[in-house]
């Protein structure tokens, strides 16, 4: 073979090789998935797994997304991929049973009808289209369930929703929740809380007037913050943790939901700081103290303060805190999975009696700094130094949260009460008929949106902790699919750079504070000269034995003009400093790469050359 064909014909050989390997593996390899991104973003969890597993029909799934629309705004797209791909997991690992349609619904179209009338939101643009991406699940008898638009802010729920969609249309019927509280979240009270939203999308809930009389027949009780209870109404409540064994409790001794103000400008007339469940609890093997609240100097909450010349500066607040993966038990199915942190507001202290025979998993504490404090203290507002002046930690951490296990007696072992309500004693239980399952949470603020949602006036509601998914967690867990828990907490797709954020950081530190200190001088200056301009003293007209002041003045003005340029100087320097660090990053994950595959395959050619020369 002449030479001079050798170099054309290897070029058309891989090319050809290429073409033809991209055929056949997209013919007999299409439906191979390997996951090695770091966090597993597409691999299923084994939840999921069970709820595909046990699918006794097909389910059909169609996938509305508006690709001409959305592909002029990046993040969408990157999103959109990254469902798309979550739902082919799906599709693949299903087996069949769930076949998943991509729509892309034109304006006008009939497809854009459906997708309106399956209850898919639209999001406007700029140029007044609208761009659809949602979920439409449907079983073969026509139950349907929606994802009316997937929000990127909840892609740690992304999971979760789509296992739920399957599980809702796979169940005959929802689970229900009865619940009693004494805090306005019924939606009726017209106070909106995402939690309450949620269940309400999940759960047939029930909500207990506070005069019940009756306990309906849910698959679990949720009590949360409860108002003061008659004898006759603790009583129910024991017979159906002994009938049921499923109960859901969130007390506090320091409810700030409780105090919030009306539209009045007052909190509620019948307002409880403090919540308890007399008998009750002692009889479950809980010791609780309504008058006393935790806290941690550690884990504190940044919060602005005003000190007393005027400058406002952030400070960790040990009453609001955020316990992190070293406080939250990283074994139990509603806890294992939660990464962001959880937080609270003035918890309370959950002490257990001994020897009271339940099986107790602490599932939430503080960390071994964590302390308490009286609660008339905590609801007088104390500032960071006043709680840090007497402050003495207890060298063991404070249990907030805990899970109780177990056969439990009757708090009321001579039958029902004489209450103004008729009680069947043939109904009375003195022993449990199920084993009891206590969740028990001491506190209720941290179900309030304020707690865990971040307002961004650019992309909305933002989740920062996991409250919201432990609370779903929790109830899933006492009420509906087991195989849910632990669906929501993925970690995002999106991957920080963190070493360039902690340079940029860095650098972003010593500005501030020169600009801080430069800033300072230029505001004391400042304060001289118009001192000096008010009382005459910098005028032309003034005595001329008051010349000192005038040079004082022109040298304040010369010092005045000569910092602000050097303020200037440093914020150029700092953007010299953040423009190279972007440079030096770009050359070597940009530049750097394909320049050491040029090198290597300059190098190979060369070594086979010499070879052939030999």
């Amino acid at each position: 073979m002449k030479k001079a064909l050798y170099l054309p014909l290897m070029l058309t050989s891989i090319v050809v090789i290429f073409l033809a390997g991209t055929f056949l593996s997209g013919q007999t390899l299409s439906g191979v998935r390997v996951d090695l991104t770091q966090n597993g973003l597409y691999r299923l969890s084994p939840g999921t797994l069970a709820v595909i597993d046990r699918l006794n029909e097909p389910v059909e799934w169609r996938f509305y997304h508006s690709r001409a629309e959305a592909a002029q705004y990046p993040a969408i797209r990157s999103y959109a991929t990254r469902v798309r791909e979550l739902l082919r997991a799906y599709e693949k690992q299903s087996g069949g049973r769930i076949r998943l349609i991509e729509i892309d619904p034109a304006p006008f179209s009939q497809a854009e009808d459906e997708a309106l009338a399956a209850g898919l939101a639209a999001l406007p643009t700029d140029t007044g289209e609208q761009i659809f991406f949602g979920l439409v699940a449907r079983n073969s008898v026509d139950d349907q369930a929606v994802i009316d638009l997937f929000d990127q802010a909840d892609e740690a729920r992304l999971e979760y929703d789509l296992t739920r969609l399957i599980s809702d249309v796979d169940r005959p019927e929802r689970p229900s929740l009865a619940i009693l509280t004494g805090l306005p979240l019924d939606p009726s009270s017209g106070a909106p809380n995402r939690f309450i939203a949620d269940l309400n999308g999940a759960y047939d809930l029930h909500w207990l007037e506070r005069d019940f009389d009756a306990i309906p027949d849910a698959a679990a009780l949720m009590i949360i913050h409860p108002g003061r209870l008659d004898e006759g109404q603790l009583y129910l409540i024991d017979q159906f943790a002994l009938h049921r064994g499923r109960v859901l409790l969130f007390i506090d001794p320091m409810a700030h939901m409780a105090l919030r103000p009306g539209l009045d400008g007052l909190p509620p007339v019948d307002a409880q700081r403090a919540s308890d469940l007399p008998m009750l609890l002692a009889n479950w093997g809980i010791a609780w103290d309504s008058e006393t609240v935790a806290m941690d100097r550690t884990l504190g909450l940044p919060v602005e303060i005003i000190d007393t010349d005027g400058r406002a500066r952030r400070r960790a607040y040990p009453l609001w805190f955020s316990i992190g993966s070293a406080q939250i038990n990283g074994e139990d199915l509603a806890t294992a999975t939660l990464d962001r942190g959880i937080n609270f507001g003035s918890p309370g202290a959950l002490v257990f009696l001994p020897d009271s025979g339940f099986e107790v998993t602490a599932l939430l504490t503080t960390s071994p700094d964590g302390a308490l404090v009286d609660a008339d203290i905590a609801a007088s507002a104390p500032g960071p130094d006043d709680l840090l002046r007497d402050y003495q930690p207890g060298h063991e951490p404070v249990v907030l949260g805990a899970r109780l296990r177990g056969d439990a007696g009757s708090a009321f072992p001579d039958g029902p009460p004489a209450a103004d309500t008729m009680f069947n004693p043939s109904n009375h239980l003195n022993r449990s008929a199920t084993a009891l399952d206590l969740t028990i949470v001491a506190d209720v603020d941290w179900l309030d949106d304020s707690f865990y949602l971040r307002s961004d006036p650019a992309a909305g509601n933002m989740i920062v902790a996991d409250n919201l998914a432990l609370a779903m967690n929790l109830v899933d867990m006492a009420a509906g699919d087991p195989a849910l828990v632990g669906l929501r907490s993925r970690a995002p797709s999106a991957r920080p750079m963190t070493r360039v954020d902690a340079l940029r950081a860095q650098a972003e530190t010593r500005y501030v504070e020169i600009q801080d200190r430069l800033e300072a001088e230029i505001e004391a200056a400042e304060t001289r000269l118009q001192e000096l301009l008010g009382s005459g003293q910098a005028s032309g007209l003034a005595d001329p034995d008051a010349r000192a002041g005038r040079d004082e003045a022109m040298a304040l003005r010369q010092q005045i003009l000569g910092t602000r340029a050097h303020l200037r100087e440093v914020e150029r320097e700092f953007r010299h400093d953040i423009d190279g660090l972007n440079s030096s990053l770009q050359f070597w994950t940009i530049g750097v790469p394909p320049a050491l595959v040029v090198l290597l395959g300059l190098a190979g050619a060369l070594t086979r050359r010499r070879r052939s020369v030999k």
